[in-house]
């Protein structure tokens, strides 16, 4: 099934038939770090960030918006980098979609992609993985994201962590309704 196609069918099964303009999206969330920090939730609070920290207000898509999540990338100052292990969980309504996934295998040039579609980074303070099975975010349905780093892995207070979301989805569209 088409990452349109799978789009179309749970925006309809939801009731959210109205029609959108297609896009490419890339949504993302910034926290700033804490000495020693070693959980990180995304998503979830946005009050006083900078256009440049986050580009959403709330953890939900508009009533006219959904996305088919491709590829997942996380930016930030971690020592040991992401080469140690870790959790990043994502939850989208009340269920988890992608449980205790581990990104050290992605993170720098000594792992195996798991897409193998591209080789892993070289740098080690980015991470990408393109997903193989499509997670749409539906409108209106609560998202999150956290991010557990394995003990060992230190963070220094007021680094900047990212996550970001790259993939297809529909935006509002006033097309001839106005």
């Amino acid at each position: 099934m088409s990452q349109v196609s799978k789009l179309n069918m749970v925006n309809a099964k939801l009731g959210a038939t109205m029609p959108g303009q297609q896009t490419t999206r890339y949504i993302y969330d910034s926290v700033t770090s804490a000495a020693g920090q070693s959980t990180f939730n995304f998503f979830q609070t946005f009050a006083g960030k900078t256009d440049l920290q986050s580009n959403l207000t709330t953890n939900k898509l508009d009533s006219s918006e959904s996305m088919v999540i491709k590829s997942i990338f996380l930016s930030g100052n971690i020592t040991p980098n992401f080469v140690g292990h870790s959790n990043l969980n994502i939850t989208v309504g009340n269920q988890v979609v992608l449980k205790d996934f581990n990104l050290a295998f992605n993170a720098t040039n000594r792992g195996v992609s798991y897409d193998r579609l591209h080789s892993s980074l070289n740098a080690a303070s980015l991470v990408e993985v393109r997903l193989l099975t499509d997670i749409v975010i539906p409108p209106q349905v609560n998202f999150k994201a956290t991010l557990e780093l394995a003990e060992g892995s230190a963070v220094l207070e007021g680094e900047n962590i990212t996550l970001g979301f790259k993939g297809y989805g529909t935006i509002f569209s006033a097309g001839s309704t106005f």
